[in-house]
Parts: structure tokens; sequence; C-alpha cells
């Protein structure tokens, strides 16, 4: 009998991914992924011996930073399993050694036994001081609060698959409703625009910092001639370069870490023109990279000594390149998505009469959306001009 906790994925195999997925959240566990059905399988029964017999009867005594030292091999097993990137793995710990700082009962929480933690611990005690800490004078926001709540909550269904507990204390417990948020969204500052000159100059910086992977130059140029958002293009593969008709098409996106078809909004879905040169740059990686197959990452993480893994790169590694880039030329520090920005206000002087063409090559969900966020250069541009017809009136 087939196991319904397992199903095939089609998608991550067609992104030579491991396609075979085991369920294991009825047992307080994650989705784990294998390149076979017997693999899942075997794996499904031999879960209840994740500890041996003499853990399991003192499982339950333990304190969250015992857990949190089983924790984290296993959390990190799932990098080499392509199932997490390194940066989420990071992020993750960090967020959970800052719950286990807090206190429970007046006890340090990481002191405190899994098995004694309650819902009303953690509404009432633990997400109190969170939300009170972080910056100095507005603590931390409703959204930080949100990602934290995430992670606590696989670090505790962790708790269960250990025997540590039998069930998970923050399942059905809500953070309320976070007031700021229409009014932050009033507040969200207008993309900046960054001069022609700067950023080329940054980007002629990267390739210093990068030795192995595709030229940190060549992805950050693709950035700006494409305005693909960082998870398009961290899961584009070869298939979705024509270097004969000089198109990328955008079908791919990162969720959750792993590649979907699945974009940010239908309108995602889109054509871009490239530029002549830099078709000729991506089939000069193309061969560099052996010739790979088309379902292959066009930007795969690379690591020193070896050829492309066909794993997406961290979107902390092309950051922190930008970052020290910045730093280098002397320039005000910005962000990746300001990339994208960049080629927003090119696109705009480019067709200044036809935002709905703007709207298309961003991938906007309507064209509401670009004027939302790029309206205000528009407006500045159209300003100008009439202010110098109207200064042509003036008579001094």
């Amino acid at each position: 009998m087939k196991n319904k906790n397992i199903k095939f994925l089609p998608n991550r195999k067609r992104n030579n991914q491991k396609a075979y997925c085991l369920d294991l959240r009825s047992k307080g566990g994650n989705r784990k992924y294998f390149v076979s059905y017997e693999a899942a399988n075997n794996y499904y029964h031999t879960i209840d011996k994740v500890t041996d017999d003499k853990k399991l009867t003192e499982s339950f005594s333990w304190t969250f930073d015992q857990l949190l030292k089983e924790f984290k091999p296993f959390e990190y097993n799932r990098i080499s399993d392509g199932e997490i990137l390194d940066n989420t793995y990071i992020e993750k710990i960090s967020a959970i050694e800052i719950v286990l700082q807090t206190t429970v009962d007046d006890e340090i929480f990481g002191k405190t036994k899994v098995s004694d933690l309650t819902m009303g611990h953690l509404k009432l005690q633990t997400f109190k001081q969170l939300k009170l800490g972080g910056r100095k004078t507005t603590g931390r926001s409703h959204e930080r609060l949100r990602n934290i709540k995430t992670f606590l909550t696989t670090f505790l269904n962790f708790a269960i698959i250990c025997n540590c507990r039998t069930d998970n204390p923050i399942m059905g417990m809500k953070l309320g409703k976070n007031k700021g948020v229409e009014h932050e969204k009033l507040l969200k500052p207008k993309a900046q625009r960054i001069a022609p000159e700067i950023v080329k100059k940054v980007i002629s910086l990267l390739p210093s910092f990068r030795v192995h992977g595709p030229s940190m130059e060549l992805v950050a140029n693709f950035a700006i001639q494409t305005g693909l958002r960082a998870g398009e293009q961290r899961a584009l593969p070869w298939y979705n370069i024509d270097f004969e008709n000089c198109i990328v098409s955008v079908e791919d996106a990162l969720h959750r870490n792993s590649i979907e078809k699945r974009t940010k909004t239908k309108n995602s879905v889109r054509e871009i023109p490239l530029k002549a040169q830099m078709v000729k740059d991506l089939k000069s990686l193309w061969l560099s990279q052996g010739k790979p197959s088309k379902n292959n990452l066009v930007f795969p993480k690379n690591e020193p000594g070896s050829v492309a893994s066909n794993r997406p790169e961290d979107m902390s590694s092309w950051y922190g390149y930008l970052q020290r880039a910045c730093k280098s030329a002397g320039v005000q520090q910005f962000s990746w998505h300001d990339l994208r920005h960049y080629f927003a206000s090119v696109m705009l002087q480019t067709y200044p009469n036809n935002i709905w063409k703007v709207t298309h090559l961003m991938g906007h969900a309507d064209v509401g959306i670009t004027q939302r966020d790029y309206g205000h250069w528009l407006e500045d541009k159209e300003q100008k001009i009439q202010d110098q017809k109207d200064m042509e009136k003036v008579n001094f």
C-alpha cells in the first residue's frame, strides 16, 4: 500500500531537485525531500528513532538549551539536502536564540523544561518581552514578531519529534492585529532613484569580491537590465533564456527557498528583451559552466573547487557583495531591490508616455502599483517641464 504521506512533485524533478516529498507535519515535523519513494518511505518508518532509546526516555526532561543543541545539526543537514538556504538557517537559529534569552516565570527560557511550556507563557510573557526588546525606541516590529513565531513553531515541532512533549503550544496562538500596518504603508518611503554613474561604479567593483561562480558583475548587470525580482533571478533556468530572439522569459520564482512555477502575481509571468551584449555574456557563462542542461539554473550557488551545484544562490551573499562594493566605492549603501528600482527609472525614461508598458516589464499586478511606486518620478519630470513653461510667461 502506498504511503499517503509521500507525494511526487514534478516541478522539483524538472529542476533536478529531490522530487519525493514526505510530509511529517502530522507528526509535528516538517516536509522532507528524497530522491526516491523507497528512501522517503524508509525514513518515514524510522522517524520515531530520531534519538536512541536512552535519549527518548530522557528527552521529556530536556530544557530548551538541550533541545537547541539537537536542533542545530538537524536543521544544518537540511542545507546539504537542498531544503533550506544557509541564510535561512542562520536567521532561524538567531531568532530562536533571542527567544531563549527571555524569561518564563522569572526563569531563563533556555533553562525551562520543554514539557512545561504553555501557550499562556508564550502569549503573556515571551512575546510581550520580544515586542518590547529590539530597537531601543520602537521595539520589534509586528513583521519581525511574525517571523520569530514562524521559526519558533518549527523549533517546537522538533520538540514533538524528539518526544520532549506531545503538542505544540504555539499552534493556534495569534499575535493580534497590527494597528500600525496601514499607517506604516502610508509612511513607506518612495523608491529612490540612484544616479547611473554610482550604479556603474559599484557594479564595476563587484568582481573583486567573488572568486567562484558566475561573475557578480554579470549578475548585477542582468538585474539592472531586466528588473527581475531577486527570487525570479535566483530561480531562472537556462530554458528561459532565448539566445536566438534575445529574450528572457520569467515563469518561476523562489518561494520558501524552493523553486516553483509560481511568480509573485499572474502578471509577473512576462518576457523581457535582452541587449545583444547581455546575450553574448550569458552565452559565455553557459559555455563556462560546461553547457549545462536547460533545466539548470543560470546563476547557481558555486562552492570553491566545484562545478555549478544547481542550487539557488543565497540572497545574503548577493546583498553582502553589493554592500562591500558600495563601501569600497565610498557611496551610500543601497539594497539589491534598488537595482530593480533603477531598471524602472530607465524604463520610465524610455517609455514616458506608456506606463502600461513599464507595468508589464516590471511584472506588476496592475498599473496602479507602478504609479504608486514610481509615479513621483513622472510627476517630478512633468512638474519641471510645466515650471519651465510658466517661467517663460513671467515678465521681470
